[in-house]
Protein backbone atom coordinates (compact mmCIF):
# COMPACT_ATOMS: atom_id res chain seq x y z
CA UNK A 1 0.00 0.00 0.00
CA UNK A 2 1.24 3.17 -0.97
CA UNK A 3 0.72 7.14 0.80
CA UNK A 4 1.41 10.16 0.85
CA UNK A 5 2.46 12.14 3.55
CA UNK A 6 3.20 15.72 4.64
CA UNK A 7 2.92 17.63 8.34
CA UNK A 8 1.06 21.14 8.44
CA UNK A 9 0.25 22.68 11.67
CA UNK A 10 1.27 20.02 13.31
CA UNK A 11 -0.86 17.53 12.24
CA UNK A 12 -0.07 14.60 10.17
CA UNK A 13 -1.97 14.62 6.90
CA UNK A 14 -1.83 10.92 5.16
CA UNK A 15 -3.36 10.14 1.90
CA UNK A 16 -4.00 6.41 1.08
CA UNK A 17 -3.29 5.96 -2.87
CA UNK A 18 -5.27 3.07 -3.09
CA UNK A 19 -8.62 2.68 -4.57
CA UNK A 20 -9.58 0.02 -1.82
CA UNK A 21 -9.11 0.12 1.65
CA UNK A 22 -10.58 -3.52 2.43
CA UNK A 23 -9.43 -6.58 3.82
CA UNK A 24 -7.00 -7.20 1.22
CA UNK A 25 -4.73 -3.91 2.56
CA UNK A 26 -5.98 -3.18 6.11
CA UNK A 27 -3.37 -4.74 7.90
CA UNK A 28 -0.76 -2.67 5.50
CA UNK A 29 -2.84 0.01 6.36
CA UNK A 30 -2.66 -0.66 10.00
CA UNK A 31 0.63 -0.98 10.63
CA UNK A 32 1.23 2.15 8.38
CA UNK A 33 -0.13 4.43 10.93
CA UNK A 34 1.21 2.61 14.42
CA UNK A 35 3.82 3.59 12.88
CA UNK A 36 3.50 7.28 12.62
CA UNK A 37 1.66 6.97 16.15
CA UNK A 38 4.79 5.54 17.75
CA UNK A 39 6.84 8.11 16.23
CA UNK A 40 4.64 10.62 18.06
CA UNK A 41 1.97 11.99 15.83
CA UNK A 42 -1.14 12.20 17.29
CA UNK A 43 -3.25 14.51 15.18
CA UNK A 44 -3.81 12.68 11.76
CA UNK A 45 -6.23 13.66 9.01
CA UNK A 46 -6.84 10.82 6.32
CA UNK A 47 -7.35 12.20 3.12
CA UNK A 48 -9.45 9.44 1.64
CA UNK A 49 -10.07 11.29 -1.99
CA UNK A 50 -8.18 8.51 -3.59
CA UNK A 51 -10.37 6.04 -2.27
CA UNK A 52 -13.21 4.53 -4.08
CA UNK A 53 -13.97 1.59 -2.19
CA UNK A 54 -14.36 0.78 1.47
CA UNK A 55 -15.49 -2.19 3.62
CA UNK A 56 -15.78 -2.88 7.47
CA UNK A 57 -12.44 -4.11 7.90
CA UNK A 58 -11.35 -0.54 6.27
CA UNK A 59 -13.72 1.02 8.40
CA UNK A 60 -12.04 -0.64 11.44
CA UNK A 61 -8.87 -0.21 9.95
CA UNK A 62 -9.62 4.12 10.33
CA UNK A 63 -10.93 2.71 13.90
CA UNK A 64 -7.92 1.36 14.73
CA UNK A 65 -5.35 4.64 14.08
CA UNK A 66 -8.18 6.47 16.71
CA UNK A 67 -7.61 3.82 19.06
CA UNK A 68 -3.86 4.40 18.57
CA UNK A 69 -3.57 8.06 18.70
CA UNK A 70 -5.66 7.87 22.20
CA UNK A 71 -7.10 10.35 24.01
CA UNK A 72 -4.53 12.61 23.54
CA UNK A 73 -5.28 12.97 19.50
CA UNK A 74 -7.40 12.68 17.28
CA UNK A 75 -7.65 11.65 13.65
CA UNK A 76 -10.02 13.71 11.02
CA UNK A 77 -11.33 11.80 7.58
CA UNK A 78 -11.64 14.22 4.68
CA UNK A 79 -11.60 13.95 0.46
CA UNK A 80 -14.49 11.45 1.14
CA UNK A 81 -16.67 10.37 -1.95
CA UNK A 82 -20.68 10.00 -2.36
CA UNK A 83 -20.08 5.99 -2.37
CA UNK A 84 -17.52 6.20 0.49
CA UNK A 85 -19.97 9.13 2.53
CA UNK A 86 -22.94 6.58 2.02
CA UNK A 87 -21.07 3.54 4.09
CA UNK A 88 -20.12 6.21 6.65
CA UNK A 89 -23.52 7.66 6.94
CA UNK A 90 -25.11 3.84 6.95
CA UNK A 91 -22.33 2.49 9.64
CA UNK A 92 -23.15 5.61 11.51
CA UNK A 93 -19.64 6.26 11.68
CA UNK A 94 -19.65 9.94 10.04
CA UNK A 95 -20.99 10.55 14.44
CA UNK A 96 -17.07 9.20 14.86
CA UNK A 97 -15.41 11.13 11.86
CA UNK A 98 -17.34 14.16 10.62
CA UNK A 99 -17.09 13.92 6.89
CA UNK A 100 -14.93 16.55 6.04
CA UNK A 101 -14.84 18.15 2.94
CA UNK A 102 -11.07 19.63 2.42
CA UNK A 103 -7.77 19.42 3.88
CA UNK A 104 -8.20 23.30 5.98
CA UNK A 105 -11.68 21.47 6.88
CA UNK A 106 -9.15 18.80 8.65
CA UNK A 107 -7.25 21.42 10.17
CA UNK A 108 -9.32 23.50 11.48
CA UNK A 109 -11.18 20.72 13.08
CA UNK A 110 -8.22 18.75 14.90
CA UNK A 111 -6.16 22.47 15.88
CA UNK A 112 -9.09 24.65 16.50
CA UNK A 113 -6.88 27.24 13.75
CA UNK A 114 -7.97 27.88 10.22
CA UNK A 115 -5.07 27.24 8.24
CA UNK A 116 -2.59 30.47 7.24
CA UNK A 117 -3.17 31.39 3.48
Amino acid sequence: MHFEEHQQMGVLIVKPLEQRLDAAVVQEFKQHFAGRVQEGHRLIAIDLEAVEFIDSSGLGGIISVLKAVGEAGNVAVFGVDAQVATLFRLTRMDRIFPILVSAAEALKALTGKPPAT
